[in-house]
């Protein structure tokens, strides 16, 4: 058994506890949490640190298939170049490379703490990695295709998601985004989700150009898809924004992440809520300035939603792998947020997306969450700073 210490544990469920202890067994499971009141007495098998001890990270929105493409796109493209650009890269990767990248950044995001991750595959590439990595995976399996060889599409992307479970990795069949998919393939992808639960996740207004391909047929992502002789002669614009025009698509019970909600608005938010019961906001703001050089509305997700998690994109739309630099961007650019709600981003509220809370995202008596050392604290704030660093203790 391991008792660790800190000069604060934040349990991620409840208030921090001053000088609090965390007994681990052998398993990395939580045995008790101790509330010293602040009184710390010497003990000889008492590790203590200085910093504070939070349970393990969740990224709820990575793609580890990118992993070989970091450095390669060049920032502040606007999402319809950077779609370009990685369709063209996809051509040229190699596979020995990719294994070689999503190796490498599976160990990287364990020693960043973080320890689920609900990661974005378009192919089988990353299924023996994650198969034995250290990290939890859910995989969303994510289709595309606006043709009307909706049932060939789906047949596909089927193919591959019954490939995961399969080999007993947790995973989703689910749709990359509002502009991507025909209303065909989403009413094909909402009935197996009703069927069989599954967690969903769609990205969601990461530009205005989504939204102004539903609003009028026109816009840089319109121009792309012609330029890639994709044919839009029977798509028809509805006059309302990407969002409005999707969400009766999409099945109202199920846990659901809208991911990135750069252009996001307060009736976006509102709307989202009377709508579905177990809907997620996902939040990537590196990504969101790598591409577009624009970062949601954090004011309105903390006034309108309790339900916010952490994603980090791909390694061709960011330079690192960590929850904790998400954070720190959120920080440098809305600093009226206090690290308990930060925190519940990046861990429990993750944990319950993704279903994994009976064992992520708390300090609790029999959870393994992982135990998570931040050092560089400002105690006079309470809140991480851009010299915070982390650290896996469990």
């Amino acid at each position: 058994m391991r008792r660790i210490s800190a000069n604060y544990i934040y349990p991620g469920n409840r208030a921090p506890l001053k000088n609090g202890i965390v007994e681990i067994d052998d398993k990395e499971q939580v045995l008790n949490i101790i509330d010293t009141k602040g009184e710390l007495k010497e003990s000889r098998s008492l590790e203590f640190y200085n910093g504070i001890i939070t349970p393990g990270f969740v990224n709820t929105h990575c793609h580890l298939e990118l992993s070989e493409l970091k450095g390669e796109i060049e920032q502040h493209l606007g999402l319809s170049n950077f779609v370009n650009r990685i369709a063209s890269y996809k051509r040229k990767m190699e596979r020995n490379n990719s294994i070689k990248s999503i190796e490498l950044y599976d160990s990287i995001m364990r020693e960043k703490g973080i320890v689920a991750v609900g990661d974005i595959s378009n192919t089988e590439i990353t299924k023996t990695v994650k198969k034995n990595s250290r990290i939890y995976y859910h995989t969303f399996v994510e289709a595309l295709g606006l043709g009307r060889n909706f049932n060939e599409i789906f047949e596909i992307y089927k193919k591959l998601f019954d490939d995961f479970e399969e080999n007993e990795l947790s995973a989703s069949l689910v749709p990359h985004a509002p502009y991507s998919i025909s209303k065909e393939l989403f009413q094909k992808i909402k009935e197996i989700s009703e069927r069989r639960d599954l967690i969903l996740s769609i990205h969601n207004q990461e530009s205005e150009a989504e939204n102004q391909m539903f609003l009028d047929k026109s816009g840089d992502l319109v121009n792309l898809f012609k330029n890639m002789g994709i044919d839009l002669n029977e798509w028809k614009p509805t006059g309302k924004n990407s969002l409005e025009s999707i969400i009766d698509w999409l099945p109202q019970s199920n846990n659901i992440l809208f991911v990135h909600n750069t252009y996001s608005k307060k009736s976006d938010i509102e709307l989202v809520n009377r709508k579905f019961e177990n809907a997620y906001w996902c939040l990537c703001p590196s990504s969101n300035l790598y591409i577009e050089n624009k970062l949601p509305d954090f004011k309105l997700f903390t006034e309108l939603t309790g339900h916010v998690t952490l994603g980090t994109d791909s390694l061709a739309s960011n330079t690192t792998l960590s929850i904790l630099n998400e954070m720190k961007v959120i920080i440098k650019n809305y600093n009226d947020i206090s690290f308990e709600n930060l925190l519940s981003w990046g861990t429990l509220n993750g944990a319950k997306a993704l279903k994994v809370d009976n064992k992520f995202g708390s300090i609790e008596k029999g959870k393994s969450p992982g135990l998570n050392l931040i050092s560089n604290f400002d105690f006079e704030k309470m809140n991480i700073t851009e010299k915070s660093e982390v650290k896996v203790l469990v």
